[in-house]
């Protein structure tokens, strides 16, 4: 059997973002390191340092830096310091060896702060009319250097034990992956951070488009503040109330009480019952009797107190997140997101880099009405998808109107292109997708008859073992004696809810799908745990990619994918009949997959309509 076949159309539409900057040879009277001619390699390049810097505009950080770290190492060390003073003194059969904890931290802190202050020696930076550069290193001295073309964001970060000082820093970023072209600036004053911003962001095209959207009228959230800047977005109390509404909420208690479990079982189940002892508690098989006669009212305790601690830790996280949310539209044509409670987040993309938005929908999120909205755009890849999604978030969690309102902002388009209608797909993918459950449902079935036989041959001493295994390892053993009181017919229920939940979530995945085309964006939607819609640039399209497994040519199946320099590089319309995808692609970027296509006359009586028909 055949793998799947790809078809990638030679990508000759290239994004003007990503086109190389001119080499920029130095001026007289700027004598430095040559600068290697732009081309497809990274964008930010480590060279030796050079002998001499050149004088006058190069800059250091700021003093404070290196204090600002000091005092941040001593609140966590010299309490410990102290801690372990106290314990020596009282417990150690030395308690001499009190007196070294207090004086080694010192001595520790004031070496690595003694370190710092050379580093804060050596590294120097600057921004000219073309170029980012940094000099720095002790012992091995490296000099870096960004084209400011290739500048796709920049980064303002404020930590609370900096921004105590008055401090903050700031990564200047190219977009390229892995987060290797980046260069950081630790740390610099706060008026330094937003100059920086303003000046590495502000091109003449985007002022003249800024300018343009400036002069049209803001509806709904959107204010024109005394700077020129449009605000978006501001946080709204209420929305922390969908910040547990994740699947994360259950799982916060439940890794609590793993925690507490797997140090139950490092010390052979002796925690448990040096605390039984010291608090008078029952003994474990009375807390398990006692447990299996008020099942009905241990259970949903149980769970709501899981569910509570989750909610409570959830939230918290999202207050510190969130806290003095703002996203606004700069003069410039830049959107600014600022937020963070103690750590103050300032993050600023170019105005063109923004080819597009995600609605994303997790779906717990998706039930109870919420959704966010992530940023589809260059200069936001990290060194993993994990922290390249983390920051693309422009929102926080939202009411699904509010997310749609404010994507549409984002787009400057009246009529949001996440509104526009989308195509049904083929009943061929539902299909597809039952096959998938039925599959799944045959190994659940395998899996619970497979139990119950292994429960009906299981005898009185083998539970025992059981028993006393689980007694080391759970403070309240539950399980073992629940599965023994389980009947051997009870493992079909298994069965029923792991085919249950296969056909159900079959049947939302093939709800989740669907694409259209607006006139400006290609849109979009899939999945069924986290359903995002994407609408896209056209302009942005690169490329596309089609590709079809053996058994979706079976079907007459595809996968048709957008290529692009933006956000995750690839969007595709998952399962879409061969001849609608094609349309689709075909409409959506006309003449760039024309050379590629088969076309056939619709209506066999030469009305001179024609369709994309095969590849």
């Amino acid at each position: 059997m055949s793998g799947p076949d790809e078809i990638r159309p030679e990508e000759s539409a290239q994004d003007p973002a990503q086109d190389p900057a001119p080499a920029v040879p130095p001026t007289p009277a700027e004598p430095g390191p040559p600068t290697a001619p732009a081309g497809p390699g990274p964008a930010a390049q480590d060279h030796p340092a050079p002998e001499s810097g050149p004088a006058g505009d190069w800059q250091g950080l700021h003093p404070l830096s290196v204090w600002a770290g000091a005092v941040a190492a001593g609140f966590f060390m010299v309490p410990s310091a102290v801690i372990a003073t106290v314990a020596i003194a009282l417990f150690a059969p030395l308690p001499w060896w009190a007196l070294a904890p207090i004086p080694g931290t010192i001595a520790f802190l004031a070496f690595f702060t003694s370190i710092d202050l050379l580093r804060l020696r050596a590294t120097r930076f600057r921004v000219t009319s073309e170029r980012v550069e940094m000099r720095s290193g002790v012992i091995a001295k490296a000099y870096r250097s960004i084209p400011r073309e290739r500048v796709r964001s920049v980064d303002v970060n404020a930590p609370i034990y900096v921004r105590v000082f008055g401090l903050c820093s700031v990564t200047v970023g190219t977009g390229e992956q892995g987060g290797s072209d980046q260069l950081q600036l630790l740390y610099v004053t706060a008026e330094q951070g937003e100059r920086l911003r303003r000046e590495l962001l502000l091109r003449g095209v985007a002022r003249g488009a800024a300018a343009a959207g400036a002069d049209a009228s803001a509806e709904g959230s959107e204010e024109i503040g005394e700077t020129g800047e449009v605000e978006l977005a501001r946080l709204n109390r209420a929305w922390f109330a969908y910040a547990p509404a994740t699947t994360a909420t259950l799982g916060i208690g439940v890794g609590f009480i793993a925690a507490v479990v797997g140090f139950n079982a490092q010390t052979g189940g002796w925690a448990w019952e040096w605390v039984s002892e010291q608090a008078n508690l029952p003994t474990t098989e009375e807390l398990a009797s006692m447990v299996m006669t008020r099942l009905m009212v241990v259970v949903p305790v149980s769970l709501l107190v899981l569910l509570l601690s989750g909610v409570v830790v959830l939230t918290a996280v999202a207050v510190e997140t969130w806290w003095n949310y703002r996203l606004t539209r700069e003069a410039d044509g830049s959107v600014r997101l600022r937020r963070g409670l103690l750590t103050s987040v300032s993050l600023s993309v170019e105005g063109r880099r923004l080819n597009g938005v995600t609605l994303h929908q997790p779906f717990v999120l998706r039930s109870v009405g919420g959704a966010d909205v992530r940023a589809v755009a260059t200069g936001l890849a990290a060194a993993d998808d994990e922290k390249t999604s983390a920051k693309s978030r422009l929102s926080p969690p939202m009411p699904t109107g509010r997310a749609r309102a404010l994507a549409a902002a984002l787009l400057q388009e009246d009529d949001s292109p996440l509104d526009a209608p989308l195509a049904r797909h083929p009943r061929a993918a539902l299909r597809r997708r039952f096959t998938r459950a039925g599959v799944v449902t045959l190994l659940g079935v395998a899996a619970s008859i497979a139990l119950a036989w292994l429960h009906t041959l299981a005898t009185q001493a083998w539970w025992d073992a059981v028993h006393r295994i689980e007694e080391e390892i759970i403070p309240v053993p539950l399980a073992s004696r629940a599965v023994e009181t389980t009947p051997s017919w009870g493992w079909a229920f298994l069965a029923v809810l792991v085919a249950v939940v296969a056909f159900w979530y079959a049947v939302g995945s093939y709800r989740g799908l669907g694409h259209g085309v607006h006139p400006r964006f290609l849109v979009v939607r899939s999945g069924m745990a986290a359903r995002d819609t994407v609408a896209l640039e056209r302009s942005a399209v690169i490329g596309w990619r089609i590709t079809r497994s053996p058994f979706q040519r079976r079907m007459a199946l595809a996968d048709v994918a957008a290529t692009t320099a933006a956000g995750q590089g690839m969007y595709a319309a998952r399962d879409v009949g061969l001849g609608q995808g094609l349309a689709w692609a075909d409409a959506a970027v006309p003449d760039l997959l024309a050379p590629f296509l088969v076309r056939e006359d619709e209506g066999g009586g030469g009305d001179g309509r024609e369709t994309p028909d095969a590849v």
